[in-house]
């Protein structure tokens, strides 16, 4: 489908943060508005992922979105600018996530005269597992934003319960949002379908974006204390540098590691479940305060063990010695340890790897996020979808 203009009108639109994760993250509730007869577009800020969104069946407009932006002039020419986009668009209903589309576009939604909007917070990020002083102003200031645009919306969706916990602190956000909590993103068993997972060699994963918070300095610590006295063991870390991005490992940190040798940097990949089926066990050792991190869910989808820190929105995949084991955030050692759990003991990589499958189809799979989702959304339980705004 092709990008759209100012006379498309659509049922339910989109406000995302970035266009892979619309795709990869949204792709199946879309599809289950539009199995009720919906349309659905979507404001996306950049084009990496244009083609697999428009095959979704999703019309597209670009609006600007600068993530770690925080001057006051540019962030009011950028809700004018959702305003005035949301109001030619006419949309029934407007659902935001991540930081700058909550507190920007739900606003703007309902200035624009939209009747439902929704908001879904995929982990609080940084910004609420920091305590300096800067940081703490910072997140005072995004907790009344997201207390507004709660206030402005029929829900309020969470992918864990700490981060609803964090939020209904605040007396605003408790007092008029409602708050519902659901099980990430999901995943769909039939996408990652199971697979033995190999115990030789055995290969440990990471897949995530190369940030501090997220682990990937404690995988790489944790490697190279394995590797002398483990020579057939394999170490694998997908991802790539982003400067852009708040406590972005460098360049030339990555580059060393290259250099190194004890890790296989493969870069980032469009589709992961290759390397998924390569491996033996998934590491990630995050503490970035994620929602649910799809890397987990796409290798407990596909039968492969975890281990994760003992953190908001990775606890929650983790029944500890049943499908892997919790680490405390920052301890490579902790982290070695029970990665040479599984190398002394090869056996668990497969009976870990089967509960995490039947876990995930119990507990995380998209048909059951996305009932939870529908049933708080009233548009979706309309016979008929209505016309758009005038």
């Amino acid at each position: 489908m092709p990008k759209g203009t100012d006379l498309d009108h659509k049922d339910v639109l989109f406000i995302a943060a970035n266009t892979r994760s619309l795709a990869v993250n949204r792709g199946a509730l879309i599809r289950a508005l539009q199995e009720r007869g919906l349309s659905v577009g979507a404001l996306v800020p950049d084009q990496e992922f244009l083609q697999e969104v428009h095959a979704l069946g999703v019309t597209t407009w670009h609006y600007h979105l600068e993530r770690h932006s925080m001057g006051v002039r540019g962030e009011v020419a950028r809700f004018l600018e959702l305003r005035r986009m949301i109001r030619k668009i006419a949309p029934r209903a407007v659902f935001a996530y991540s930081v700058k589309p909550i507190i920007l576009g739900i606003p703007a939604a309902r200035l624009a005269g939209v009747g439902e909007t929704y908001c879904l917070a995929t982990g609080l990020g940084y910004l609420y597992g920091r305590h300096d002083r800067r940081t703490r102003c910072i997140r005072a200031l995004v907790s009344f934003c997201y207390a507004l645009s709660g206030s402005l919306s029929q829900a309020f969706f969470f992918q864990n319960p700490d981060d609803c916990n964090e939020l209904q602190q605040n007396f605003l956000f408790r007092r008029f949002t409602r708050s519902v909590v659901v099980n990430g993103s999901g995943v769909d068993p039939e996408e990652y379908p199971f697979s033995e997972p190999a115990a030789v060699p055995l290969r440990f994963l990471f897949m995530g974006r190369f940030l501090e918070e997220k682990g990937i300095r404690e995988f790489v610590d944790a490697a190279r204390r394995l590797a002398p006295e483990n020579p057939g063991v394999e170490f694998v870390a997908l991802g790539e540098v982003d400067d852009s991005t708040v406590n972005a490992i460098g360049a030339a940190e990555v580059a060393a590691w290259r250099e190194e040798g004890i890790v296989t940097l493969p870069g980032r990949v469009r589709d992961v479940r290759g390397h998924l089926q390569a491996a033996s066990v998934m590491v990630l050792p995050s503490y970035y305060r994620e929602g649910i991190p799809r890397s987990l869910l796409e290798a407990m989808s596909t039968g492969r063990p975890l281990i994760t820190c003992d953190s908001p929105g990775c606890r929650e995949t983790v029944l500890e010695g049943v499908n892997g084991w919790l680490v405390p955030p920052g301890d490579a050692a902790a982290l070695a340890g029970r990665m040479q759990t599984f190398i002394q003991d090869p056996v668990l990589v497969g009976r870990m790897g089967k509960a995490g499958r039947e876990l995930a189809k119990a507990r995380f799979s998209t048909e059951l996020v996305n009932q939870q989702m529908l049933k708080e959304m009233p548009i979706a339980h309309i016979e008929r979808p209505l016309e758009g705004m005038a």
